[in-house]
């Protein structure tokens, strides 16, 4: 058994590979575009995944230390960020950012490391934002901290803020090490809070929020399971000692094509 949350990870290394997913495109910097969609009560079973599309961004770990690498990246995000936006029959004119996970873990805060560096413009008279979109942000905290269901926070923001579409971030395991901090899994299917981690929490989804998400992940983390065949092994989370290094920039160019999404390319340059 894989345990994992990127979905490539459970299709290549199944014997359905090229049947329910597909490299779509490669590119510099080792760059491999992965795409599934789980369309099925029998794909959804087999992968564990919920029905939805997804979208896995693989690239090299040379984005931590060059910033031309960092910059094709962040291209690239947003290509893929607006082609689920473009999903929708409406045109998304409020977005509401939800940063998932414990701010003070360093492998668990990529959720909160996206939203400080997002452009919160909600609180904004129209008038006065010169043209940026309109973006509310949240970070809900774990509920082992703040007592309170982490889909209850969000359904409050939701009920405030009224957005078209909810953008979910939180970090992810995989299996494999050369994975952890540059792989970026988008989908429009729900995010469950410490899912990958064997968390019990509620899921976000359209669902449980009223209201269509994209959610969008980077493993950070690997469940020791995927190394050993004892049955009884508790659930130990292992993180590489480069971590922080991973989340800071995983936060930034997530971050930046977030913002190029929602406040438009003319901004770009002030990100």
């Amino acid at each position: 058994m894989i345990f994992s949350d990127m979905i490539d990870e459970q299709i290549i290394n199944s014997a359905d590979e090229g049947v329910f997913g597909q490299v779509t495109k490669r590119g510099v910097f080792g760059l491999k575009i992965f795409e599934a969609n789980v369309d099925s009560i029998k794909k959804a079973r087999i992968y564990q995944k919920d029905l939805g599309r997804y979208t896995t961004v693989n690239i090299s770990p040379i984005i931590h230390s060059y910033h031309k690498a960092r910059v094709y990246l962040v291209r690239i995000l947003v290509d893929v960020l607006q082609s689920y936006v473009a999903e929708f029959r409406k045109k998304p004119s409020t977005f509401l950012a939800v940063g998932l996970g414990n701010a003070f873990l360093v492998s668990d805060s990529l959720g909160a490391g996206v939203i400080k560096n997002l452009w919160a413009t909600h609180n904004v008279q129209e008038a006065i934002r010169e043209g940026l979109g309109d973006l509310a942000c949240l970070i809900p905290g774990v509920s082992g901290l703040n007592g309170v269901e982490t889909v209850e926070l969000v359904r409050g923001a939701v009920s405030v803020v009224k957005p078209d579409v909810v953008m979910i971030i939180d970090a992810l395991t995989a299996r494999n090490y050369e994975r952890l901090g540059c792989s970026f899994q988008f989908s429009n299917s729900s995010m469950t809070p410490g899912g990958g981690v064997g968390g019990k929490n509620k899921p976000l989804s359209y669902h449980s929020l009223g209201v269509p998400i994209i959610s969008i992940g980077v493993p950070m983390m690997i469940n020791a399971k995927n190394f050993t065949q004892l049955d009884n092994l508790p659930n130990i989370i292992l993180t590489p000692k480069e971590v922080d290094i991973f989340t800071h920039t995983a936060s930034k160019v997530l971050s930046r094509a977030i913002n190029i999404v929602v406040h438009g390319e003319k901004h770009k340059n002030f990100f």
